[in-house]
């Protein structure tokens, strides 16, 4: 996970929210609001459509109406928002710092997400993304084990890359990748 974790205001604007995903280099921004409190997740998909890219949501009337006027309203207040607090998603799945990652993994695939705000205690400690995963493997040392090397070798050098690259809690690692 990462533990520099840069943060949006929910009052920002989405200019300024776009100026830093690019300046940091970063896909997504834990969204706060003026206590430090997280309250949503801004992300890449959250302006795919937009009305300034002509890439709005158009829909016939009997599909809007199919929709429903709430569906219709918010979609219209995601295209057009000016604020981050308009186009963010709001109450974003977490994980607790300690959450296993076999865990994290799960959640990723059956929510259909890419990264997680991690939490301590209901205060934000870091973010993991499939990012993270992939550059932990990425990261493997280049002394791999032999083929002959049994699955316990292969396990404990796995273990130990992933916690020196993912910086996440090493305690639940070892029984992520045995099972236990």
């Amino acid at each position: 996970m990462s533990r520099n974790v840069i943060t949006i205001d929910a009052d920002a604007s989405v200019i300024d929210a776009i100026k830093t995903m690019l300046s940091h280099g970063v896909s997504g921004l834990p969204v706060t609001d003026r206590d430090g409190v997280l309250v949503g997740i801004l992300s890449e998909g959250d302006f795919i459509r937009r009305v300034e890219v002509g890439t709005e949501r158009r829909r016939g009337r009997w599909l809007a109406m199919l929709a429903g006027a709430n569906q219709v309203a918010l979609d219209f207040a995601r295209q057009h928002g000016r604020k981050v607090s308009q186009i963010m998603s709001p109450s974003p799945i977490t994980v607790e710092e300690d959450t296993p990652l076999e865990q994290v993994v799960q959640l990723m695939k059956s929510h259909g997400v890419t990264r997680f705000p991690v939490m301590r205690d209901r205060r934000l400690v870091g973010m993991v993304t499939r990012t993270d995963f992939i550059t932990a493997i990425a990261n493997l040392r280049l002394d791999r084990p032999s083929p002959s090397a049994n699955d316990d070798q292969i396990r404990a050098s796995v273990i130990a890359a992933l916690a020196l690259h993912l910086g996440g809690p090493t305690r639940c690692m070892s029984a992520c990748m045995t099972g236990s």
